[in-house]
């Protein structure tokens, strides 16, 4: 037990500027030391901006408390959907456009609710995941189709000219008229597939089926789009100890991870639920609490994840190796991962730190802090936590706050 005297002893640091006869070089390194400590913490290489969930000149952005950005995705029409949770769970999506530049609001999915996953299908729709936050409630399928794809399926017949000009041709959202104006498609609830709440889910490549992870079960499920026909292919873990993330690699196999982060893989060509001789890597003494926290795959197929613990790991499937690539940050938990550039790019920190972006170039093996997202532009805001990340198609980086009052965080890398 420490005494009355403990603190009172100790010698405290004291500033370098109250030492005496302190000569001109000194001061003016202590004044550099000053002037970049206070910036030194900061993501300094490439760009940051902010992006608030809908343009509050336009119309109420998503409120405080419905706002965490919980899922992303990015469409090859340039836009990206995002989801998110708490007392109303919405489905917005990001205009790159030059009169646009905005995000906007499609509408509530399911009220007091946290969004999970959303992906893309071949045909341009969107599936996503809803798990409703009360307690015995069963996780939700849904579906959006956008403009573009409801005019694929529009019947002309009968419609007046009027009537036809005033159909939207895609998603969009315009600053450049007189009345600004925006169009977006429609949210379709559609099933709770399974008897449990949804971890996570990934669309097959050819868009003719989905993989559901039971959030306690651990079972892997596939099924129909809409949500039926639904075959259980497997269990990761017989005690429910398994990560809450699917991956889907180029080739079409499924990935998942139980017990210790051991990595299991379905192949719809042998329909096996194999558990393979690869472990992602963990501190020691942690082996227990190992999870597998982001998975992304780069445009040459280069799998890599990231843990529970903030370390990065490169998964080799056809060797069935794994290899550890190390901490970029003192950060734990890796809340998504994104490339560009060549280079890999991932948000560090759980729900008690403060979110640190880092890198890993494969051309050197460099791992490097980048420090904590600032954004000046649209608006000055610290970014703190995170829980989801995409590269959009010009290679922007798009990263979900998942805070009570939340951004999408939008990183452009510096061209090296």
């Amino acid at each position: 037990m420490l005494n009355d005297n403990y603190f009172r002893d100790i010698e405290w640091p004291q500033s370098p500027l109250k030492a005496e006869n302190l000569d001109a070089e000194q001061l003016k390194q202590f004044l550099r030391i000053r002037s970049e400590y206070e910036k030194s913490a900061f993501v300094s290489s490439g760009h940051l901006e902010v992006r608030a969930l809908n343009p509050k000149e336009f119309m109420e952005p998503i409120p405080p408390g419905e706002s965490a950005v919980t899922a992303v995705a990015a469409h090859p029409s340039g836009h990206v959907y995002g989801g998110t949770s708490g007392k109303n769970a919405h489905l917005f999506f990001y205009n790159p456009a030059p009169d646009a530049d905005a995000c906007v609001d499609i509408g509530v999915i399911l009220p007091e609710a946290r969004t999970v996953a959303l992906c893309v299908l071949p045909n341009g729709m969107l599936a996503g995941a809803v798990n409703p936050c009360e307690p015995n409630a069963l996780g939700v399928l849904f579906s959006y189709k956008s403009c573009a794809y409801l005019l694929d399926e529009k019947d002309f017949t009968g419609l007046g000219v009027r009537e036809i000009f005033d159909l939207p041709a895609e998603d969009q959202f315009f600053t450049s008229t007189i009345d600004p104006c925006h169009s977006a498609g429609k949210i379709e609830i559609l099933t709770s597939p399974i008897p449990e709440k949804i971890s996570d889910l990934q669309a097959a490549l050819d868009g003719s089926c989905l993989y559901l992870l039971g959030a306690a079960s651990g079972q892997i499920f596939r099924c129909n789009i809409d949500g039926s026909a639904v075959e259980c292919l497997g269990r990761l873990d017989p005690n429910g100890i398994f990560s809450e993330k699917l991956f889907l690699d180029h080739v079409g196999n499924l990935y998942g991870a139980g017990l210790y982060g051991r990595i299991f893989r379905w192949s719809p060509e042998n329909r096996i639920l194999e558990a393979l001789p690869c472990v992602a890597p963990s501190l020691k003494g942690r082996e227990l609490y190992n999870k597998i926290t982001a998975w992304t795959c780069s445009s040459d197929g280069s799998i890599v994840g990231g843990t529970v613990d903030g370390l990065l790991f490169r998964f080799l499937p056809d060797q069935n190796k794994v290899i550890c690539l190390g901490k970029p940050t003192a950060e734990t938990f890796v809340s998504g991962l994104a490339w560009s550039g060549g280079k890999l790019y991932g948000i560090f920190g759980g729900d008690n730190d403060c979110a640190h972006l880092g890198c890993w170039n494969p051309l050197t093996g460099e791992l490097k802090d980048l420090g904590c997202p600032l954004a000046r532009s649209e608006r000055p805001w610290h970014g703190y936590r995170f829980s989801c990340m995409t590269t959009g198609i010009n290679g922007t980086i798009f990263m979900g706050e998942s805070d009570r009052i939340s951004h999408l965080f939008m990183y452009f890398p510096a061209v090296e």
